[in-house]
C-alpha cells in the first residue's frame, strides 16, 4: 500500500517568497463504515512571487469584479484570528467572491490566521481532508474529495455532530501586503485580495495529488487519487491514472511539460482547446501540476489566477471562466449571476432539468438562433455514450429513455456549425 506522507518541500524554495497550500495525508476515524477521509497537514503547494516587471496597465480586465449585488449562493463562515482590519477586509472580500461563484446547501468553515510565518512566507492555505463515501450519487468512490466539495455533493455536513473545519488558511502578519479591494495595488505590493482568492480556490479543489518521491512519480493515496486527477492527460490524451503509481514512467509524465485537463467544461470554455497544466522538465514541489501553465495563462490573461506565480502589483479579482469550468467539472455548481457587470452578455446558453435525473432531461435553451443541433453525451472517461441530431423549433428539448444508463456523472455537450456548449448532469 502506498504510503501516506507526500516528499518533503525541496529547501530551495525558502529562496523564495511564497504561499505554501498544506496537503499531507494521515487516515482518519470514519463516522460511519461508508465514510472516508484524509487528513491534510503538510505543505506542497507553493504560490511564488513573480520577480518580472508586471505592466499594471495590462490587469483592467482582471479587475473585473464578480457580480456582488445580488445574494450569494453559498455561506462562508470564517475566523479570523489575529486579522488586523484591513488584512480582515481584504480576506473577506476575496472570500465574498468566492460566495457569489460557487453554491452549496452546506456552510463552508474557514480557519484564517494572521500571524508571524518567517521573512519567505507569504502564507498558507488548503483543504482541511479529503473525503469518499460508498453508495452516495454524484460522489465516486474512487477518488477524494477536498472536504467542501465533499459536503456539496452529500448535502450536508461529514461530521453527523459538530460542524467541521473545510479550509485553513495562515498568512504572514509581518508581509506588506497591499490591503485596499479595488484590485490597484502599488507596483512594490501584493494584492491581498488576490492571493487569499488563490489559495481559497486550491482549498476549495484546485488540488492534485502528483508528487515525486525519488525516482518515482506518484498521485494516489491510499490507492484512490483525487477528482482532480481524474482530468489529467498527457498531449497523447492518456490519462495520468493510466502510468503505473508510483513509477519512474509516471515522473516522466509529471515532468513532461505536456500535461493538459480534458474536463469537458474546462475545454469548452478554453475554445475547445485543453488547458495547459504547469508541469516543468524539472519537479517543482509546490507548483508542479496544481496549477495552471504560467506559460499558456501570461499574466494579464482573464484565467490566469490559478497559475503559479504573482508579482508584485498584479491583481486578479475574478477566477476565469476556465478555472470555473473545471470547477463545475469536478463537482461544483456555479451561480448564473457569477458573472463580472461588465461582462453580462447575451450569448447562447442552455441549462438542464431536473439535474441529477432518472429517465429524462429537459434542455433549456436562451438566445439560440439555430434549426438543427447535435447533441453528444460522454461519461467522465470520455467515452460517447449517443450522439443524435434533434431539430430545434423552440426553447427546450427533451431527451427521454435514459433510464437504462448507470448512475454516475456525464457530460451533455450541444453544437451546430457556430457554437459548442457543454454541461455536467448526474443520473441517479
Amino acid at each position: 500500500m502506498k504510503k501516506t506522507t507526500l516528499s518533503a518541500i525541496s529547501k530551495f524554495i525558502q529562496l523564495n517568497i511564497s504561499l505554501v497550500f498544506l496537503i499531507t495525508f494521515t487516515i482518519t476515524s470514519a463516522q460511519t463504515s461508508n465514510f472516508k477521509e484524509i487528513k491534510l497537514t503538510e505543505p506542497v503547494c507553493i504560490y511564488k512571487e513573480d520577480l518580472k516587471h508586471y505592466d499594471a496597465e495590462k490587469s483592467s480586465i482582471l479587475r473585473k469584479q464578480v457580480n456582488l449585488t445580488g445574494e450569494p449562493c453559498s455561506n462562508f463562515v470564517v475566523t479570523y484570528i489575529g486579522f488586523s482590519e484591513d488584512a480582515k477586509k481584504a480576506f473577506q472580500h476575496a472570500v465574498d467572491i468566492w460566495a457569489h461563484i460557487i453554491e452549496s446547501p452546506v456552510p463552508i468553515r474557514v480557519v484564517a490566521r494572521f500571524e508571524a510565518l518567517g521573512a519567505s512566507t507569504l502564507g498558507s492555505a488548503g483543504p482541511e481532508s479529503l473525503n469518499t463515501i460508498i453508495g452516495v450519487n454524484g460522489i465516486n468512490e474512487n477518488f477524494w474529495y477536498p472536504s467542501a466539495l465533499y459536503e456539496k455533493l452529500l448535502g450536508t455536513d461529514r461530521n453527523e455532530s459538530l460542524p467541521t473545519v473545510d479550509i485553513r488558511a495562515r498568512f504572514n502578519s509581518e508581509f506588506d501586503f497591499y490591503f485596499g479591494v479595488d484590485g490597484n495595488p502599488p507596483s512594490d505590493k501584493h494584492d491581498f485580495v488576490s492571493i487569499v482568492l488563490h489559495e481559497l480556490g486550491h482549498g476549495l479543489g484546485f488540488t492534485g495529488l502528483g508528487s515525486v518521491d525519488g525516482a518515482n512519480g506518484e498521485i494516489r493515496s491510499q490507492d484512490k487519487p483525487s477528482i482532480y486527477d481524474l482530468f489529467i492527460v498527457n498531449g497523447d490524451s492518456v490519462s495520468v491514472l493510466d502510468f503505473p503509481d508510483p513509477s519512474p514512467t509516471l515522473l516522466t509524465q509529471l515532468t513532461s511539460d505536456n500535461l493538459f485537463s480534458n474536463g469537458p467544461l474546462a475545454v469548452s470554455d478554453n475554445n475547445n482547446v485543453l488547458p495547459s497544466i504547469y508541469a516543468p522538465r524539472t519537479f517543482d514541489s509546490g507548483s508542479s501540476y496544481s496549477h495552471w501553465d504560467e506559460g499558456t495563462f501570461l499574466r494579464g490573461n482573464v484565467n490566469s489566477l490559478m497559475t503559479p506565480f504573482i508579482a508584485n502589483g498584479e491583481a486578479i479579482h475574478n477566477p476565469g471562466p476556465v478555472t470555473l469550468g473545471f470547477f463545475k467539472d469536478m463537482g461544483w455548481s456555479i451561480c448564473s449571476s457569477a458573472l463580472s457587470l461588465e461582462n453580462v452578455s447575451l450569448d447562447a446558453a442552455f441549462s438542464t432539468w431536473p439535474n441529477p435525473f432518472s429517465n429524462q432531461i429537459t434542455l433549456n435553451f436562451t438566445n439560440l438562433n439555430t434549426t438543427q443541433l447535435n447533441i453528444k453525451l460522454t461519461d467522465v472517461k470520455g467515452t460517447l455514450i449517443l450522439t443524435q441530431k434533434v431539430d430545434y423549433k423552440g426553447n427546450t428539448i427533451t431527451l427521454t429513455n435514459l433510464g437504462s444508463l448507470s448512475s454516475g456523472i456525464y457530460f451533455i455537450t450541444i453544437s451546430d456549425s457556430n457554437l459548442r456548449l457543454t454541461e455536467k448532469i448526474i443520473k441517479y
